[in-house]
């Protein structure tokens, strides 16, 4: 049986170019229309990912989002969100919930089949050569390898959403470098998209939070008015 990704819509054209590109990908899918029947779904064995198209106040998506992960406590597939193109409001409370990605619609479909490689039966993830040993970056006590698309901080795996792995990435391959949020947008969200500077210090902030819970310090340093960098040295400028 293929992997299954649960899209939670009621758009049902909206749903039948997903279940396309899915099913190009090696991909099954399934069709919810709204949060009670997305619980009742959730808990197949084959699922991999949820999806949810989250354009009206049909449901209250911090909600669903807890339940699905309450709901499967002892694992826990990504979740990604579809939300109209310029509507600031729905974006943000999306982004509150700490989902694994958001799409903004009309979307880019190459993004989309960049962020569903990582789902395919033979999905490997993207390969490019960077600055590092090979296929990875290291910095301090951070390692991260590109081609499975991991962060291991001294020796323990750190779980990253793809616009926080993208932001590290960035600053993996300039450390100490004064990163403007501008250029940040630029690396780590599509192109066109519309992205507003608290957006960027609301991602960094996590960032930062995840990498301060395993490291037991803070390694990405704000420069006021201009942007952020990575940065261990500013630790050992505190301490004196």
């Amino acid at each position: 049986m293929k992997p299954l990704i649960l899209i939670c819509s009621t758009d049902y054209e909206f749903y039948l170019l997903l279940a396309q590109i899915l099913n190009m990908r090696g991909l099954e899918s399934s069709l919810v229309e709204g949060a009670e029947e997305a619980l009742a779904s959730v808990k197949s064995d084959d699922l991999v990912a949820v999806i949810i198209d989250y354009h009206s106040d049909a449901f209250r998506i911090g909600d669903l989002v807890s339940q699905i992960r309450e709901t499967l406590a002892d694992r826990a597939p990504p979740i990604a969100v579809f939300v109209a193109a310029g509507n600031q409001q729905l974006y943000l409370e999306v982004l509150k919930t700490g989902v694994s990605e958001i799409f903004l619609r009309p979307f880019n479909p190459e993004r989309f089949l960049s962020y569903l490689s990582d789902l395919s039966p033979d999905g490997n993830a993207r390969s490019c050569t960077e600055r590092g040993t090979g296929n990875s970056l290291i910095y301090a006590e951070i390692t991260m390898q590109l081609d499975s698309r991991r962060v291991d901080c001294n020796g323990i795996d750190v779980q990253l959403s793809p616009i926080e792995f993208r932001l590290l990435q960035h600053f993996l391959q300039k450390p100490g470098f004064v990163f403007s949020r501008d250029a940040l947008i630029e690396a780590a969200w599509p192109q066109g998209t519309f992205v507003e500077p608290r957006t960027v210090d609301v991602h960094v902030g996590r960032l930062r939070r995840r990498m301060r819970d395993v490291l037991g310090r803070d390694i990405i340093r704000t420069v006021r008015a201009t942007g952020y960098a990575l940065d261990e040295r500013q630790n050992a400028v505190r301490a004196s």
